[in-house]
């Protein structure tokens, strides 16, 4: 897993201050919403991270801190999740490969460059249809 915590150094090229635009104001506050301070943390080889298990999807935790956790499945050709739910909103996103993603009321076919944002405790199963890797992304309550 490569990570990148990076913030750059103010004034340095290609940093948030390079690309301010002066007529991009807050009009509220008189000046450009938003911090220079923070962290950025960019994941890569997300992708093949885990390998799946003869039975089940292999999964890696991919990024994890108080207010988000981002966890990629593995699946092989076929492979199901079965019904289940998460306790926190989730947000869904297909990296390559292609699922039937089942709810309460209908199924929903999901391929690359699509999201699906599930409310807390809803019901749902996977299955894969192709090899695939998908994220999700567990939005957890801040405390």
């Amino acid at each position: 897993m490569a990570t990148e915590d990076a913030a750059p150094a103010p004034g340095a090229a290609g940093s948030a201050a390079d690309s301010r635009e002066p007529g991009r104001e807050d009009r509220e506050h008189g000046r450009r919403a938003g911090t220079d301070e923070g962290t950025a943390t960019h994941h890569t080889d997300v992708i093949g991270r885990a390998d799946p298990a003869a039975e089940r999807p292999g999964a890696s935790i991919v990024h994890q801190d108080e207010t988000t956790k981002i966890v990629a499945f593995e699946f092989g050709e076929g492979q199901e999740l079965p019904d289940h739910a998460a306790f926190h909103p989730v947000l869904i996103q297909i990296l390559r490969g292609r699922v039937d993603f089942g709810l309460p009321d209908r199924t929903i076919r999901l391929q690359p460059g699509e999201i699906l944002h599930l409310t807390p405790k809803l019901r749902h199963w996977v299955r894969a249809l192709e090899p695939t890797t998908l994220t999700v992304t567990m939005l957890l309550p801040r405390e």
